[in-house]
């Protein structure tokens, strides 16, 4: 390979050469280093994407916590790793439609797929969903539990291990008891705490979601909830409304768990257009026009309007830098990916103790 790349170096500089003779009689020794410099830096880029990063995607339906340690002490044998590999943990993925999603991105990637998940028919979908699309998969629990049934003689439950380590009520309900209440308890506070309701219950929540008017709070909040049994809170960032004083209170809350969403000004216009569509708003503004008539008119919401929109975004952001938020973009992101994403952060910086 380099070989040839020397080749081709030498019969372009030597083309160039001639042709400046022929034109001008000289060779300019300045344009010809100026070329080399180019030719060897398109080389070095060839080679650069022979030795391009290799992505492991890490897929579970816990915590992933397990799963990742596990590749991460398998990587450490490989002495190139720190440079040419990198994973990316997909937590708490229970559906079909999420693993399928998945597993396109790692298609796309040319990405490796190693997986934990006990639902032994999702197990089973996983794989043929792998063999379809090419993707290399290593199932690292599937063999565990076929092993140990049949040495067993039983059949094993078939459900992933949840946050029974945070139930800190009646220590004597089984495990999925303990998932189950917590789940329920999660769904109840996040939705008295939903689009800035009580403040003074942000001081209770594992998460405080924040971020403009149609950014996906609310849906995210819920997903948080529902399958990680996280209790959510969500505050909206408005320009013209001071943010609650029980959101900056350092003492009782952590900034680490707070996650500013953001997203493309492109979608969140047309988010807001076709919610002032569904409204009717936009109706009642030209009804307002006519009645004034007056086309120069201010409209009644400047909701989506473009300018409108980025100073919106601009006072988030101002806001992360300000408090040592964290930002999060989900633009065309699915809300499980982002709520997978948080939980991987939250996991990382030890917020919450778990057990897969």
């Amino acid at each position: 390979m380099k070989i040839t790349i020397l080749l081709l170096q030498q019969l372009l500089i030597t083309s160039v050469q001639g042709l400046l003779i022929s034109s001008r009689g000289i060779v300019n020794e300045a344009n010809l280093r100026t070329i080399a410099r180019a030719v060897n830096g398109s080389s070095r880029q060839d080679e650069s994407q022979i030795l391009e990063t290799k992505q492991i995607y890490l897929l579970s339906d816990g915590t992933g916590a397990t799963l990742k340690q596990s590749i991460e002490k398998s990587l450490k044998q490989f002495s190139t790793v720190d440079k040419d590999v990198q994973t990316r943990l997909f937590s708490f993925i229970r559906g079909e439609e999420a693993a399928a999603r998945i597993i396109q991105k790692a298609k796309q990637r040319d990405a490796m797929l190693f997986t934990t998940v006990a639902d032994p028919m999702l197990r089973i979908k996983i794989q043929r969903m792998s063999e379809l699309s090419n993707v290399p998969l290593v199932d690292l629990l599937g063999p565990s539990l076929d092993g140990l049934s049949h040495f067993l003689g039983q059949s094993p439950a078939g459900q992933p291990l949840k946050f029974s380590s945070m139930e800190q009520n009646d220590n004597k309900r089984a495990t999925l008891g303990n998932a189950y209440y917590r789940r329920i308890e999660a769904v109840e506070f996040t939705l008295n705490a939903d689009d800035g309701q009580r403040p003074w219950l942000l001081k209770e929540a594992d998460v405080i979601l924040v971020g403009v008017s149609r950014s996906g709070k609310t849906p995210l909040s819920v997903v948080l909830s529902q399958q990680l049994g996280l209790k959510v809170a969500n505050v909206p960032l408005v320009q013209e409304v001071p943010i609650p004083k029980e959101l900056l209170d350092v003492q009782t809350i952590d900034p680490q768990r707070v996650f500013c969403l953001t997203i493309a000004p492109s979608e969140l216009k047309r988010i807001r257009n076709s919610r002032l569509e569904r409204s009717r708003v936009k109706e009642m503004e030209e009804s307002t026009k006519s009645l004034l008539r007056d086309e120069e008119s201010s409209t009644i919401s400047n909701y989506a309007d473009r300018n409108y929109i980025m100073k919106d975004l601009m006072y988030a952001n101002d806001l992360v830098l300000k408090y040592n938020w964290t930002k999060i973009d989900v633009t065309g992101r699915a809300v499980e990916e982002t709520a997978s994403y948080i939980s991987e952060l939250m996991n990382e910086r030890q917020l919450i103790v778990q057990n897969e």
